[in-house]
């Protein structure tokens, strides 16, 4: 399945399987944004499938967001098909609900 990120209006929006095939692309992408921005939202509710190294990825985003003191709000703690890789990752607490747009 293609996989696309999408910025709709300054909310980021990962759509599709969430791969390793994807995972450089990702990483990049989101390297790059934190150069530039203070704050960047992610919105993982239409990742159909993650693996191990997404969740890498995720975790890649969310150490380089603190070593630059960026906040990073990732939106999605209810899409049921992330859950579980989420949870076993024991990497919850990369969801926020404190972010509203």
């Amino acid at each position: 399945m293609d996989f696309q990120i999408i910025n709709n209006k300054g909310v980021y929006e990962l759509h599709g399987h969430f791969i390793e095939e994807h995972t450089f692309n990702v990483a990049s992408y989101f390297n790059t944004l934190l150069d530039k921005y203070y704050e960047i939202v992610i919105c993982l509710n239409g990742v159909k499938q993650i693996d191990k190294t997404a969740i890498n990825v995720m975790r890649f985003i969310q150490n380089k967001a603190k070593q630059r003191s960026k906040t990073v709000f990732v939106l999605g703690k209810d899409n049921k098909k992330i859950k579980d890789k989420f949870k076993q990752a024991n990497l919850t607490n990369i969801f926020r609900n404190d972010y509203y747009s």
